[in-house]
């Protein structure tokens, strides 16, 4: 069986895009780009996402996990 990277999804300002960021390891497991799946882990279940943008209800632009309660403040969320 593969062997699965987890990290925490975060925003790399250098690079201006979200990662999945092992901090043990001090790597970045995976880059992801717009229309990329990867899993989230919800209510101790791993769950496919993908990043969406929209926008709350003052007009901001957010981002957003599709098909998961994550909304506007995803950084720190398990993934893989």
């Amino acid at each position: 069986m593969e062997n699965i990277k987890t990290g925490t999804l975060e925003f790399d300002e250098a690079a201006g895009k979200f990662v999945i960021a092992n901090e043990e390891s001090n790597e970045i497991v995976k880059n992801l780009e717009f229309g990329d799946t990867f899993e989230v882990l919800v209510d101790g279940k791993w769950v496919q996402t993908q990043l969406e943008i929209g926008s709350n209800d003052k007009g901001e632009m957010t981002f957003n996990l599709k098909g998961t309660p994550y909304k506007e403040f995803i950084t720190g969320v398990e993934a893989r």
